[in-house]
């Protein structure tokens, strides 16, 4: 916010242009520091999304291997970023005899505001999905399916998803087909995911055609909504 003089009563000498001036800048340098500082540091790296990922969910403290195990990073990158995060107090640990021990923590100002909300959205995404989904394709189908990368539970900034949606009817499928453009956009815009669409209906999932695709989905399928044929 830009002050004039007036706001500032340092009388009519030669710096009274000057002083609010310097105060903006000492206001807007501490805004960059605390951003820098925290936030760009807490996040910069993709190791620290997913350490701070791992300790969220977990339901107890974690060694730095159990951390290392659960987040797919080799032993350097996670303790590297256990060393990080815990200078910058978003992690806790706790050393013993045995091994140290690590908790996120949730008093962190970053923490709880952005990276809390962040992973609490994420649970959150499949029925975002589905709402997305239902509103997006008329006539509705009388089921969803999701196979993929996302739902072999591999990382949702790489993955590619697909969906198989299951009508009634070919007119029904034939008619919902018209919808396609605007899902793959819709999705792209919403998640940044590219997605193919498998159109089915009852009469069709039967055939040859279909046989790797229901095996996948047997394999690794997420319902969206409806039930499995």
């Amino acid at each position: 916010m830009h002050h004039d003089k007036q706001t500032f009563p340092f009388g009519n000498g030669p710096t009274c242009g000057i002083l609010p001036l310097l105060i903006e800048g000492i206001r807007g340098c501490g805004t960059y520091l605390i951003t820098m500082q925290g936030l760009d540091a807490l996040l910069g790296k993709a190791s620290h999304i997913l350490v701070l990922r791992v300790l969220f969910h977990a339901d107890e403290p974690l060694t730095g291997r159990e951390v290392q195990r659960r987040s797919g990073l080799s032993n350097r990158a996670t303790m590297l970023a256990l060393e990080a995060l815990c200078d910058l107090a978003a992690v806790h640990v706790e050393q013993t005899s045995q091994a140290n021990w690590y908790t996120i923590n949730l008093n962190n100002y970053f923490v709880a505001k952005i990276v809390k909300t962040a992973f609490e959205c994420e649970e959150l995404f499949w029925d975002d999905l589905r709402k997305l989904v239902r509103r997006k394709v008329t006539p509705r189908p009388t089921s969803a399916i999701i196979t993929g990368p996302l739902a072999r539970d591999e990382e949702l900034a790489t993955g590619r998803l697909e969906i198989t949606l299951v009508f009634t009817n070919g007119r029904n499928r034939i008619r919902a087909y018209q919808c396609a453009d605007e899902l793959t956009d819709s999705i792209w815009d919403r998640y940044a995911l590219n997605a193919e669409i498998n159109w089915l209906d009852e009469n069709i999932y039967d055939d040859e055609d279909y046989e790797l695709l229901w095996r996948r989905i047997e394999r690794e399928g997420i319902l969206l909504f409806g039930t499995l044929p």
